[in-house]
């Protein structure tokens, strides 16, 4: 016969075991998720951890496969690639699992490729940092041919000297921000031969640099919309009206050489990519996000060819010492943030 203590033990012990078994059930239904979510052999694609947000706010609930429209809220160019390599992916005939990545900057998304730590770029990057990096990445098939990029200069909504813009010679008298890892923006603004030109490290930067009227500048793809309005960290953004540039280069998706001597994925993006190209798709997308924009069709061009570049002409490699610091080409004369009345 059991003594009241030891019922009371053997009712503790019975209880503790109990917990176990349930502690131990969760916890093997965690690792079970954690590993399928985790699928090593999953193609992994990376994006620009602010693209990657927008491009999940753009699906809003739908998934890749579905979008036959490429406008609406959140639309742009960064975002409708995303869908676009998905979707050749699967017109050529990749059958495999596929995961999204962040990968924070431009920069960064192109090291993780490079590396390995990502097999495929889920935006488009320039041909001319692909083969920079020859030995580690190729290029897929063009989605934006050379001469196809055109950007806008971009102003603060409320800058009053945006509407006073009327010659070429007016924008060279503006300060312009922008980085200088993107090398045809970086080119096609310093042969403006602007009173000031600054490097900041990141996208954000450049926004702000706006908002503080430490730059007056910065270019950009058009955005959907007829007003063609960028919104940034909650700053609002128009183009000066009337003007466009174009940048020299064509871009593609940028996928990792060992992956690609492994596998025919490259075989199998470029299948898809030329499907998507021929029955319209891609230019679709392009104008649908506002890229390839019909309201600034009549806009003057400031052309590549007009400043002498090619897709050959590739500015020097920045020190790696620099790229995370914000300089101005003006510095060297004490002129970091020259006089912003410029009219």
């Amino acid at each position: 016969m059991k003594t009241a203590g030891q019922k009371n033990m053997q009712d503790t012990l019975s209880r503790l075991l109990g917990m176990a078994i349930v502690v131990s059930m969760v916890f093997c239904f965690e690792i079970k998720t954690v590993m399928a979510e985790g699928d090593e052999d999953a193609l992994r694609i990376v994006v620009a951890d602010d693209v990657l947000e927008d491009y999940e706010r753009f699906l809003n609930g739908r998934t890749f496969s579905t979008i036959t429209d490429f406008g609406g809220p959140y639309s742009r160019r960064d975002v409708v690639e995303i869908v676009l390599v998905q979707q050749a992916l699967s017109r050529g005939g990749w059958t495999g699992a596929i995961t999204l990545i962040g990968g924070g900057n431009y920069a960064r998304m192109m090291q993780m490729v490079s590396v390995g730590e990502a097999d495929i770029s889920g935006s488009s990057v320039w041909r001319r940092d692909i083969d920079e990096d020859g030995a580690t990445m190729i290029a897929s098939h063009p989605v934006i041919p050379v001469g196809r990029f055109e950007a806008g200069f971009y102003m603060l909504a409320d800058n009053s000297n945006r509407l006073r813009v009327h010659s070429l010679r007016d924008i060279r008298r503006m300060r312009a921000v922008s980085n200088r890892t993107w090398k045809p923006d970086w080119q096609a603004l310093e042969k403006l031969d602007l009173p000031d030109l600054v490097h900041v490290p990141t996208w954000q930067l450049m926004v702000q640099f706006m908002a503080d009227d430490r730059a007056d500048f910065l270019l950009a793809p058009f955005q959907p919309g007829s007003g063609m309005e960028l919104v940034a960290g909650g700053v609002r953004m128009l183009p000066i009206p009337g003007f466009k540039i174009a940048l020299a280069g064509s871009r593609h998706f940028a996928i990792n050489k060992t992956v690609s001597d492994s596998t025919d994925l490259p075989a199998v993006l470029n299948r898809g990519l030329k499907a998507l190209e021929d029955d319209g798709t891609v230019d679709q997308a392009y104008r649908q996000s506002g890229f390839f924009h019909p309201a600034v069709r009549d806009w003057t061009l400031i052309g590549a060819d007009e400043f002498g570049q090619s897709d050959t002409d590739i500015a020097p490699n920045l020190d790696n010492s620099m790229k995370n610091q914000i300089f101005s080409l003006r510095d060297i004369n004490g002129r970091l943030y020259p006089n912003p009345r410029l009219f």
